[in-house]
């Protein structure tokens, strides 16, 4: 009984807000700001597998210019099919700030702000954070993201 008590204590501060935090060695701020947004605002899920895509259902994004602070409102569904399996239809709705620290070099912390699996909360701040460095980096990116870079911040 001890240990179920230690578990029900420790189980919202094991679901509670948690992060990543990326460092971009050699970007300029005001480039890796605009990126930020970019990504922010136009996210993509196009894994490689085609059944484990997410359809972004709404996208709302907060950009506060002068803190350099992103607040994002994301809902995603899909529907996964595998070979042998009833289909599995799944929602996430996720809650994040976007943060650029000013520091040199400059680093950026991605929170989930809702209650989640920190495993599920560091694969989608990783996610985003590859998604940044793409698009910093010129590889070929989504058309819809293709100018967002370019255009100047509010």
């Amino acid at each position: 009984m001890p240990h179920l008590r230690r578990l029900l204590i420790l189980l919202p501060v094991l679901l509670g807000a948690c992060g990543v935090e990326s460092t971009f060695t050699g970007e300029d701020p005001a480039q890796l700001w605009r990126a930020l947004q970019a990504v922010a605002e136009a996210p993509t899920y196009d894994e490689g597998d085609v059944t484990k895509r997410w359809t972004v259902v709404e996208n709302i994004v907060d950009v506060d210019n002068v803190d350099w602070r992103i607040d994002i409102t994301r809902h995603l569904k899909r529907l996964l099919r595998r070979p042998g399996a009833k289909p599995l239809y799944e929602e996430r709705h996720w809650r994040f700030e976007i943060q650029l620290l000013h520091e040199d070099p400059p680093r950026v912390r991605f929170i989930c702000i809702d209650p989640a699996i920190p495993t599920k909360v560091q694969y989608e701040g990783d996610r985003f954070f590859a998604e940044v460095r793409s698009l910093l980096s010129g590889y070929p990116r989504p058309a819809h993201l293709e100018n967002s870079v370019d255009a100047s911040p509010d």
